[in-house]
C-alpha cells in the first residue's frame, strides 16, 4: 500500500512540464496558433484602436512579455468586454506569469461568451491543476485527451491527475502513452515507474485479502524472498505452490533453479524434468538440463537437451557455450573453435567464450591467439569488476 508521503507527486514536480523553457515555449506556441487564426478573422470587424491594441497583445504573448500581454489584454477588454478571445488571451498571459486564479477567472468568463473554445478549456484544466483542484482539472483533460492524444502536455497532466487520485491502473494507461510520445524524457518515465510501482502494490494487496494460502501468494512470497537473498525461505514458498498447484508452469522452474544454484543438482534435475512436462517447449529448461548434465560430465545427455534448447532458441549463448564444451570433451577442438568464433562476433563481451577459445588455443600450442584471448577476457572481467563497483556505490547512497 502507498504511504502518504509517496501518494501524492507534487504539483511543481508534475509541471517540470510548464516551468522548462522548451516546453514551456512549445505549449504557448501551440496555444497561439489557434488564437492567431481567430484574431485574424476578427480584426475585420474591429475598430483601429482595438485592432491595434490586439496586434500589440499578440505580439507580446508571442514574444513572452507576459506582463506586457496582461495590461493590453485589460485594455482591450474595457472596450469589447463581451469578447471572449480577449479574457482568453488575458487569461493565457495570467497563466503564463503563474498568476492561476486569476487566470482561471478569465478563462470561465471566456467560455461563458464562447463555450466553444477548445484551447482555453485546456488552459483552464492547467490552471485549476497547478492550483491544486485536481478534481475540477480531470474532466476537462479526459476531454482534450480524446481529442488530442499526441499532445504530450494533455497526456502528462491527465496521466499525473489520476496518479494523484490513486487511479493507478488509469494513470499508467496514460503515462506509457507519455512515455511513447517522449521516450527520452526522465520525467514521463519516472512517473510511468511510479504507476506501474502502485499498480502492483494494489494487485498484490488484493491478492494477500482475496487469497492469501493461494499458490500465487505462495509464489510472490518465493519472489520476494528469493531479491532479499533468502533462498532457502523461498524454497519453502516455492514447496507450498507446488503441493497446492503442481501443474502451475514455472514453479517447479524457479525451485529447480534455487537447487542449481545451491549446489543441489538431482533435485534441480527432477524439478526441470517436471517443469518440462507442464512446458515442453522451454528453452531455459532445456538448457539447465542440459547444463546440469554437463556439471555432472554426462556429456552426451548434455547434448541431447542442449541441443533441443538451441532449436528452440538459437540465439541462446549459454546454451550455445555449453555445447562448445561439449565439443571439448568430445575432442571435436575445431568444431568447438568454430562456435565460439560465432559466438564473440554475436556478442564480443561473451567472457565465457573467450576464455574456452583461450584454453583451446592454449591446448593447440597456439599461444599468440591464447594471448590475445586471455588479455580480452581479462580486460572484460576488469570492466565487469569496476561496474559492479559502481552499482554498490550507488546502492549505498540510497
Amino acid at each position: 500500500m502507498r504511504c502518504p508521503a509517496q501518494s501524492q507527486p507534487s504539483v511543481n514536480s508534475s509541471i517540470a512540464v510548464r516551468s522548462s523553457d522548451r516546453r514551456l515555449c512549445r505549449t504557448f506556441s501551440l496555444l497561439l496558433l489557434s488564437l492567431t487564426a481567430w484574431i485574424n478573422i476578427c480584426a475585420a470587424a474591429q475598430t483601429p484602436d482595438l485592432a491595434k491594441l490586439s496586434a500589440d497583445g499578440q505580439a507580446a504573448l508571442r514574444n513572452q512579455q507576459f506582463d506586457r500581454a496582461q495590461e493590453l489584454y485589460e485594455q482591450i477588454i474595457k472596450l469589447d468586454p463581451r469578447s471572449a478571445q480577449a479574457h482568453s488571451n488575458l487569461g493565457l498571459a495570467l497563466y503564463m506569469g503563474a498568476k492561476y486564479p486569476r487566470a482561471i477567472s478569465e478563462f470561465q468568463k471566456a467560455l461563458q461568451l464562447d463555450p466553444h473554445l477548445e484551447h482555453t478549456k485546456v488552459l483552464l484544466a492547467l490552471s485549476y491543476f497547478d492550483t491544486g483542484d485536481i478534481a475540477a482539472a480531470t474532466p476537462l483533460l479526459e476531454k482534450a485527451y480524446q481529442g488530442n492524444k499526441d499532445d504530450p502536455i494533455i497526456t502528462a497532466h491527465l496521466g499525473l491527475a489520476y496518479l494523484r487520485q490513486q487511479k493507478d491502473e488509469k494513470a499508467f494507461a496514460v503515462l506509457s502513452h507519455w512515455v511513447e510520445l517522449e521516450p527520452g524524457s526522465p520525467d514521463a518515465l519516472y512517473f510511468k515507474g511510479k504507476a506501474a510501482m502502485y499498480v502492483a502494490s494494489d494487485s498484490f494487496v488484493q491478492l494477500t485479502k482475496a487469497a492469501p494460502d493461494s499458490y500465487r501468494m505462495y509464489q510472490l512470497r518465493g519472489e520476494m524472498l528469493r531479491q532479499q537473498g533468502q533462498n532457502p525461505a523461498a524454497m519453502n514458498e516455492y514447496k507450498k505452490a507446488i503441493a497446492e498447484k503442481p501443474d502451475a508452469a514455472g514453479l517447479h522452474y524457479a525451485l529447480g533453479t534455487l537447487y542449481r544454484e545451491a549446489g543441489r543438482l538431482d533435485e534441480a534435475l527432477a524439478e526441470f524434468n517436471e517443469e518440462l512436462k507442464i512446458s515442453p517447449n522451454d528453452a531455459m529448461t532445456e538448457f539447465f538440463l542440459g547444463d546440469i548434465y554437463l556439471q555432472q560430465d554426462k556429456v552426451e545427455q548434455a547434448q541431447q537437451y542442449l541441443e533441443r534448447a538451441l532449436a528452440l532458441q538459437p540465439g541462446l549463448v549459454d546454451a550455445q557455450v555449453d555445447m562448445a564444451k561439449t565439443y571439448h570433451r568430445q575432442n571435436k577442438v575445431a568444431e568447438a573453435v568454430q562456435l565460439l568464433k560465432k559466438i564473440i562476433a554475436s556478442d564480443p563481451e561473451q567472457q565465457d567464450a573467450h576464455y574456452l577459445l583461450f584454453s583451446l588455443y592454449k591446448e593447440q600450442g597456439n599461444t599468440e591467439q591464447a594471448r590475445k584471448e586471455l588479455a580480452t577476457f581479462e580486460e572484460l572481467k576488469r570492466k565487469t569488476a569496476d561496474q559492479d563497483q559502481k552499482r554498490m556505490r550507488l546502492d549505498s547512497l540510497n
